[in-house]
């Protein structure tokens, strides 16, 4: 049996570790440049201006800097503090996993049509997330390693609570946007382009970035050694942001170009759904523009 334990095999999973988060890195360095003209079309007028850019971008920029800071402490060849290198690398971390799970809630909302409970539910689960996340931010610790010239993450079972809650939100949040789909179908007036692009490109993502919790969740769980519970956190945050950043993208444009035919499709908004409806119920007034951007 293999003891994960010992020296060279930690030194040899550690060096996979560096393999796959320079791979997942670099994909999100692709998916940035590559989309990067969808903030310059806002900033030149080109899209119309919404509040929400301002999440989105955040969320790209904290992704980025966490990938920039994920390089640096590994591929440093000096003695650094590393202790306060993870530190900066967990706050914008942490904060890109927050802010595309703002862009997940105000989804939520929307296709709710700002229910109050599901307000109070989807934002509660994400605030105890934030807690957690914060917590683990004091937790973790890092130190110089001279015989592998490189930061090592110390203790790393300390993740554990606020990767298993980031898991149950993530969950949560797939959940209360599943049962809002369904509703907006049974009451809708079933299916149309709207409702399809919201399942493909809404709650699809949230699946997707949900997937992408489990892997962490387990190793954390099974605590071979430190290298293998912090292999599949990197790649679940470079899920979570493309996937949140993607459907804020896809939905806007289809906002932008296609909301007029998508509503006429089914005859009906979100604002057009009674919270508790007995009967599919239409409603003269139209409030599009929430529901996609």
């Amino acid at each position: 049996m293999v003891n994960f334990h010992d020296p060279s095999v930690v030194s040899q999973d550690a060096w996979a570790v560096m393999k796959l988060w320079h791979a997942v890195d670099g994909l999100f360095l692709w998916e940035f440049v590559t989309t990067l003209d969808y903030e310059l079309s806002v900033v030149r007028g080109r899209r119309p201006y919404r509040w929400t850019i301002w999440i989105y971008s955040l969320t790209r920029i904290a992704t980025l800097v966490a990938v920039i800071l994920n390089m640096v402490g590994f591929d440093v060849t000096r003695s650094i503090n590393c202790q306060l290198w993870v530190i900066f690398e967990l706050i914008f971390a942490y904060l890109a996993f927050a802010t595309a799970s703002i862009l997940i809630v105000l989804r939520i909302f929307a296709i709710w049509d700002r229910n109050k409970i599901v307000l109070a539910l989807a934002t509660g689960a994400w605030a105890t997330n934030i807690s957690f996340l914060i917590q683990g931010i004091v937790r973790l610790h890092s130190s110089w390693v001279s015989a592998q010239n490189t930061c090592v993450v110390l203790n790393t079972e300390s993740s554990k609570p606020n990767i298993i809650v980031t898991l149950v939100t993530d969950i949560v949040l797939l959940l209360i946007m599943l049962a809002g789909l369904l509703r907006i179908r049974c009451y809708g007036g079933g299916k149309s382009s709207l409702w399809s692009l919201l399942l493909k490109h809404g709650l699809i993502w949230v699946l997707l970035a949900t997937i992408a919790e489990v892997p962490p969740t387990v190793f954390i769980y099974l605590n071979l050694n430190d290298a293998f519970n912090l292999m599949f956190q990197t790649p679940s945050l470079i899920t979570m942001s493309i996937a949140a950043t993607r459907m804020y993208r896809s939905l806007a444009e289809f906002g932008s170009s296609n909301i007029a035919e998508g509503f006429q499709t089914s005859g009906f908004t979100a604002s057009e759904i009674k919270r508790v409806p007995i009967a599919p119920i239409p409603l003269n007034r139209m409030q599009p523009s929430w529901l996609v951007h």
